[in-house]
């Protein structure tokens, strides 16, 4: 058996440049050379999430961890939370807010759709005091790319006053993203999706209004290592609380460069280019896409009638490729592979490629060809 290739939504390939930094010898997270390196990771990353000013925040941990510490730093204590979801990680942050005591106001969609603007207006014009909504992005288990831009102004415009925290952990790299322009209050994201790392550093944006909203440390929830309104002031002296994952932060200046480099808006074009591509050669082959609004980061797809998902994620690792399988009532029924991470068109024809011989194998009626040549037609066209 040779060495998985993961084309997942989560590890991913990471290039050679910061696969080469990741196996230096780790520095002392105290001394000048990597607080030097701690304080450019931080400005490129800025750079990256296009926000203005000295306030990402670097955190040892997952996306979740961002997340949770995001929500703890501007939500206070008791408020009442709008959280919009169409799938498992946006309920997931409904469920964190309960689990905080705070009352929950749930704006739903199917799996698969995409979240209403105009639904999560109401619900914020009918609950006037709630002091956060809470959206995915890139609905990761679904491969819903959700109208950002457009639910954040009808948030805004329905209640001034809410804050609007943003899960964008597959979507940051993956596709447009402007926190600043678009009125976001916080945004949230992990290393080991678009940034080209893998897993073990969460990242934390907070607008100026949202440090601003729980000041008073006794209106918010205690906390030791998630206490944003501490970490800031150390993170911009270039120093940290607890010790951080040095070889992480030593890779993140290094991705965060080949990033800019590529230039933010024709990277995020290829993601587009790319996962369009995916798409198109899974749908030739009776793989129907669910999202119908599909993200860059995830290509979501139904399995041909009558083939359970668990046979094809098992013909395909015995190729040696690693998709991503789904989750709670569609496990059985959808895969989802991902042009995350280091991916180039040779790669993305290789998640195709691969999904046609698993299904040739397991009988799945096609033209054989047919899932390249609709690959090859939508990237070379």
């Amino acid at each position: 058996m040779f060495d998985e290739r993961l084309l997942a939504p989560g590890p991913v390939p990471i290039p050679r440049q910061v696969r080469e930094v990741l196996a230096r010898p780790a520095l002392h997270h105290r001394s000048p050379a990597f607080r030097a390196s701690f304080a450019r990771a931080r400005s490129r990353l800025a750079e990256v999430m296009l926000v203005p000013g000295d306030d990402v925040l670097l955190l040892g941990g997952a996306g979740t961890t961002a997340f949770e510490a995001a929500f703890l730093a501007c939500v206070p204590v008791g408020a009442t939370v709008v959280a919009a979801h169409a799938g498992k990680f946006g309920a997931r942050w409904a469920g964190l807010a309960r689990r905080y005591g705070h009352p929950v106001v749930e704006v739903e969609a199917p799996w698969g759709a995409a979240l209403a603007p105009e639904a999560v207006a109401a619900a914020l014009r009918a609950h006037p005091h709630a002091a956060a909504l809470t959206v995915v992005h890139s609905e990761t288990s679904t491969g819903v790319l959700h109208d950002l831009r457009a639910i954040a102004a009808a948030a805004r415009a329905a209640a001034p006053d809410a804050l609007v925290l943003v899960d964008a952990v597959t979507s940051l790299a993956a596709t447009e993203l402007r926190p600043h322009a678009w009125g976001l209050d916080a945004v949230i994201a992990g290393s080991q999706k678009g940034l080209l790392l893998p897993p073990g550093l969460a990242f934390a944006w907070l607008s100026e209004r949202a440090w601003q909203r729980a000041p008073d440390p006794a209106a918010r929830h205690p906390s030791v290592t998630l206490d944003l309104h501490a970490e800031r002031p150390r993170q911009q002296g270039a120093s940290t609380g607890v010790t951080p994952p040095v070889p992480l932060v030593l890779a993140l200046e290094v991705a965060s460069e080949l990033l800019l480099d590529h230039g933010l808006e024709p990277y995020w074009a290829l993601k587009q280019r790319l996962n369009a591509a995916v798409l198109a050669g899974l749908e030739a082959l009776g793989c129907a896409p669910f999202a119908a609004r599909p993200s860059p980061a995830v290509a979501a797809v139904w399995t041909p009638e009558g083939l359970e998902a668990g046979a094809l994620t098992a013909a395909l690792r015995e190729r040696g490729v690693r998709v991503g399988g789904g989750q709670d009532a569609f496990a059985a029924r959808m895969l989802r592979p991902s042009v995350l991470g280091h991916v180039d068109a040779y790669d993305a024809l290789a998640i195709v490629a691969a999904f046609e011989a698993a299904l040739s194998d397991l009988g799945a009626p096609f033209e054989a060809g047919a899932g390249v040549q609709a690959f090859q037609r939508r990237w070379l066209g």
